[in-house]
């Protein structure tokens, strides 16, 4: 009697600049720093990234693309596509600049940024700059290499860059880490890699 061996194959979901706390269903985490969780150590700036195409089913960019500069915001994006399996997801967030902006020309700071994180100064526009700024503007946090925002990016902005990079089925959804109003300081766009169809 033959014997049959049963492979399964592993589930892949890889938090790119995943930090010291990754996404919980996070399989395997790159970073330029060695955290915990890290299992693969590489600068973001770096290209190709060390990964074979179509290798994971799910990627998180959570919170990072606004520490890559400018040029290579979007070669980072199409990286990701490459190394995302057809029909897999990506998920995307950073802060979304229009809103920030957006509230200090509407003078309504206080009342849309509800959480203790964009509330820490009694200034709007200090709060306003600590976030666009990151890491620059922490004591301690510019100090390590990668730490502060050099880049940002409105709703349309990311949308296009998504867009050049081949992804499909672009959406917006909700940051449930944030209550409204203070929900939409975050921009997190969810989207994916298109089933290459065969005739």
């Amino acid at each position: 009697m033959d014997e049959f061996k049963l492979t399964i194959e592993k589930s892949v979901v890889l938090d790119i600049g995943a930090g010291p706390s990754p996404k919980p269903d996070a399989t395997e985490c790159m970073d330029v720093h060695q955290w915990p969780s890290t299992t693969k150590i590489h600068d973001l700036h770096a290209f190709p990234y060390p990964y074979e195409d179509n290798y994971a089913e799910k990627i998180y960019l959570g919170d990072v693309i606004e520490h890559l500069v400018f040029l290579a915001a979007p070669l980072a994006l199409k990286e990701i596509h490459r190394i995302l399996k057809p029909g897999g997801t990506f998920e995307i967030t950073c802060p979304d600049v229009m809103w920030i902006m957006e509230r200090i020309v509407k003078n309504d700071w206080k009342e849309k940024a509800n959480v203790e994180w964009l509330s820490r100064h009694e200034d709007p526009w200090d709060n306003a700059m600590d976030y666009l700024f990151g890491g620059w503007r922490h004591p301690e946090e510019f100090k390590i290499p990668g730490m502060g925002h050099i880049n940002g990016f409105n709703e349309k902005k990311l949308v296009a860059m998504l867009e050049d990079a081949g992804f499909t089925d672009i959406n917006r959804v909700p940051d449930e880490r944030n209550p409204e109003p203070a929900r939409d300081a975050v921009l997190k766009i969810v989207c994916h890699k298109t089933v290459n169809v065969v005739p």
